[in-house]
């Protein structure tokens, strides 16, 4: 437990992490707790709005495996919480550590979301050691509720991308009617593409079997080697798997050419959403419609399990999308089948150490400018892939 005995720090400026509330009334005691029970902290996630995948408890044992720490806090005031997010930290050699809350923070609908934010983030400060805290809360861009972290002592980027979040340009597809109704807001050669697919010897399965994760990832290295990214490894995948090994919570979408696996759609549900995580192929699905089948059939999986809404990742282009975006061939692939694209909250930053987070944000701006230099010069298929790793 990590109690905190006001709302905020004694003697810290106004506007900064943590600092009090302005005075006017006398706001109930926030206490802070450290959750580590996994049952209690998914039901407090899903409990409070805008709850995302990435603030589950297994999305921060997944990454646990991958060198991060995960950290859950929740902000309590008269019994209820008000406030709560996943924090996950890691040590940069020579840099000391960083801090981010991917689609957090989440918070509750009373007025003292103001100082239970505010005492989340002094409480993570002092937990990591961290020089700063980033924050990318699910909440679109313009809502009132962000004015609350800017009151909590949050300072606004003007960043579009970020090395630690995840984007902000996302696809959501809603799932709300019939099959029938689902399938008629499909652009008309997406629904042609699904409805000749087996006379076209085109086949697709949803699978919950080991094996098949297997077959999956042979056929993602397959994909990754032909057009030179980079993936996870196996053990990743491992930890995804057993993270979300409960009925109903993961499942994957093999397509098959002829009887042959050329297909693929893993993804994970989290609460009445369903996330699209992983989506590669092989030569023998190019000329086909292998995937539409594939991700129609992930949509009937998504509605099978009650969810509202598939988060389809990143659109890879601008809000909106220009003309000139180089992937704006997925944004297109996604907006036929449906989807309509989110522009979630600038990412916010809490500064616990002045010094370490210039050096932190020049390096990391130096990074993203890299890395756009790099996409510009890929080729377009590759440049697609790694938009669909951004999902």
């Amino acid at each position: 437990m990590i109690p905190t005995r006001r709302a905020g720090r004694r003697g810290a400026p106004p506007g900064a992490p943590g600092a009090a509330p302005p005075r006017g009334g006398s706001p109930a005691a926030i206490e802070v707790r450290a959750l580590t029970e996994r049952t209690a902290w998914n039901a407090l996630v899903l409990s409070l709005g805008a709850a995302d995948l990435r603030q589950s408890w297994e999305w921060g044992e997944i990454l646990g495996r991958q060198g991060w720490r995960p950290l859950r806090l929740a902000a309590f005031a008269g019994g209820t919480c008000r406030a709560a997010m996943a924090v996950l930290v890691r040590a940069l050699p020579g840099l000391g550590r960083v801090a981010f809350v991917p689609r957090g923070p989440l918070l509750g609908t009373a007025d003292d979301g103001v100082p239970a934010l505010a005492a989340l983030v002094a409480a993570a400060g002092a937990a990591t050691g961290a020089a700063f805290l980033r924050v990318s809360p699910a909440l679109a861009d313009g809502v009132p509720a962000l004015a609350t972290l800017a009151a909590a002592g949050l300072r606004p980027l003007d960043d579009f991308w970020s090395l630690w979040n995840p984007p902000r340009n996302v696809m959501r597809l809603d799932l709300a009617g019939s099959e029938r109704e689902v399938l008629g807001r499909m652009a008309p050669k997406r629904r042609q593409h699904v409805a000749t697919a087996a006379k076209k010897g085109l086949a697709a399965t949803v699978t919950t079997d080991r094996a098949a994760l297997r077959t999956f990832y042979a056929m993602l290295r397959e994909h990754a080697a032909r057009q030179r990214y980079p993936i996870r490894s196996w053990s990743y995948f491992e930890a995804l798997w057993e993270a979300f090994g409960a009925p109903g919570a993961a499942a994957l979408v093999l397509g098959h050419v002829g009887g042959t696996p050329a297909a693929a759609l893993l993804g994970v549900r989290f609460g009445p959403v369903a996330y699209s995580l992983y989506a590669p192929s092989t030569p023998a699905a190019r000329a086909t419609a292998l995937g539409d089948l594939v991700h129609w059939e992930w949509i009937r999986w998504a509605r099978a399990q009650g969810c509202r809404e598939i988060d389809f990742g990143s659109s890879g282009t601008h809000v909106p999308p220009r003309p000139t975006d180089r992937a704006l061939g997925i944004y297109r692939f996604k907006a036929e089948l449906g989807c309509h694209l989110v522009l979630y909250a600038p990412y916010h930053d809490a500064v616990f150490a002045p010094g370490r987070y210039r050096l932190l944000r020049a390096l990391e701006r130096a990074a993203l400018g890299r890395a756009r230099g790099w996409l510009a010069r890929l080729p377009a298929p590759l440049r697609g892939a790694l938009a669909r790793r951004l999902a």
